[in-house]
């Protein structure tokens, strides 16, 4: 990081500290910086100082409104691929894009190999291992782990009314053609960096044909102890 500002500079420093001196005097919660207390403080009494141009939107945050910005009005997307045409309204959806190249996958299950692009698919993925199960059927009360699980139950149990669309490339039905294309990307869509599977020397353009090649290990004891016979999955 760079800076021709010294208060720039300071800010960013902060960053990297865990100190968080600036405390809400109504619940008590620190920040590291003045500016993230007083956007707290908004949360809590409703203000909601930026305000949009074009509608009649408020935020708390400058962030916010910059967001909703370019998504309803301005539709810019400023952050572009250097590898691909892909295109994105915030910084953190171009980071996560740029994995999908790099094949990076920086969070990683502390329970099993299992690791991902981004943190909400890894905090999801711990709930398989947890027991958790906060997605209920609005049906039947059956509960799952995965959201994705659910709408796949609600399809085959109470989808008579529900229109289905069948993934042309594997057996996957879905309920809405959005997700459909959504499905389509993330799983066979052709990627310019093969993954490599950690098992053996097989590589993959489609994360489809990975994600089931991997089954294929599922039963596989890859760790041996080298002063006896004993072996573990992990």
């Amino acid at each position: 990081f760079t800076s021709l500002r010294i208060s720039s500079l300071n800010r960013h420093v902060k960053t990297h500290s865990d100190e968080k001196r600036h405390v809400c005097h109504l619940c008590l919660k620190a920040f590291r910086t003045a500016t993230l207390l007083h956007n707290h403080v908004n949360v809590h009494t409703g203000t909601r100082p930026y305000k949009c141009n074009d509608c009649d939107m408020a935020f708390v945050t400058s962030g916010e409104l910059s967001r909703h910005r370019r998504y309803k009005h301005t539709l810019e997307k400023p952050f572009k691929c250097s590898v691909c045409k892909y295109s994105s309204v915030e910084a953190s959806k171009m980071k996560r894009h740029i994995r999908s190249h790099t094949g990076e996958r920086p969070y990683a299950c502390d329970l099993c190999s299992y690791a991902s692009k981004d943190a909400y698919k890894l905090k999801r993925h711990m709930i398989t291992h947890s027991g958790e199960k906060p997605y209920e059927c609005y049906v039947c009360q059956a509960k799952f782990t995965q959201s994705g699980t659910m709408k796949i139950h609600i399809l085959q149990k109470h989808g008579e009314n529900v229109p289905k669309y069948q993934c042309p490339h594997c057996s996957t039905f879905i309920a809405r053609r959005s997700d459909l294309g959504i499905h389509l990307r993330n799983l066979h869509s052709n990627m310019a960096v093969a993954i490599k599977c950690s098992y053996c020397e097989a590589v993959f353009h489609e994360r489809y044909a990975f994600t089931q090649h991997k089954k294929t290990h599922r039963n596989e004891k890859t760790f041996k102890c080298d002063q006896c016979s004993y072996a573990c999955k992990q």
